[in-house]
């Protein structure tokens, strides 16, 4: 009984001291794998922003000029929303310019291209009569047989007549004939033109807002 009462039971904070403590640990590259996430993340990030940046800049600078009109005072004039602009003088002479190249200024190595040029600045009706015309003067294989090329000028372009649905223009100038041959003989054409035009909502087919409905030449040189 003495000897078992003699025996104490161990303490809870002795039995505690004898208990080996578990070695420590330190994690050394989970920062660096940390960091290198966020750098990836900022990486693809910036790299998004770039693309989508760039999509912007192209859509912006493939987008047509926003066109304001003013009166002689400066002052911005109200438009209908759904409405087109007028077609403008300027634009009338170099539509002028380019179809009068395009259908008198021949040249054998590029007639071709330049005709259907042309016959895209025409309404649909005139194409078959402008057809017609140049089977009826042979142009094309005199052109062709001669080698030629022609130098045209134009002196005067005006617009004489202007309704709501035709412009009627005078185009004056001459043209100078050669060949690509040594020795050919040259020739001078005097010229004045008379363009209708008819006018139509501006498009992908009509972007100057008129085609040509008729033309006609009257020589005074050749």
């Amino acid at each position: 009984m003495l000897a078992f009462l003699g025996k104490r039971a161990p303490s809870p904070g002795a039995a505690a001291a004898k208990v080996p403590e578990a070695p420590a640990y330190y994690e050394v590259w989970g920062s660096m794998e940390s960091a290198n996430r966020a750098l990836w993340a900022a990486l693809w990030l910036a790299a998004t922003v770039a693309l989508l940046a760039l999509i912007i800049v192209r859509a912006l600078v493939c987008r047509p000029p926003v066109v304001i009109r003013v009166d002689a005072a400066g002052q911005a004039l109200a438009a209908d929303a759904g409405r087109q602009p007028p077609v403008s003088e300027a634009e009338i002479k170099n539509f002028l310019m380019l179809f009068e190249r395009f259908f008198t200024e021949l040249n054998c190595y590029t007639y071709d291209a330049d005709f259907k040029l042309a016959f895209s600045m025409m309404t649909p009706e005139f194409q078959g009569k402008a057809n017609d015309m140049l089977k009826r003067s042979g142009s094309v294989e005199n052109i062709k047989a001669t080698q030629g090329k022609t130098v045209l000028t134009l002196t005067e372009m005006k617009i004489v007549k202007d309704t709501p649905q035709v412009l009627e223009c005078h185009v004056k100038g001459y043209r100078q004939i050669s060949s690509y041959k040594q020795d050919a003989p040259q020739s001078e054409v005097v010229f004045e033109d008379n363009v209708i035009l008819k006018k139509m909502p501006r498009s992908e087919h009509a972007p100057y807002g008129v085609l040509v409905q008729d033309w006609a030449e009257s020589v005074f040189k050749k």
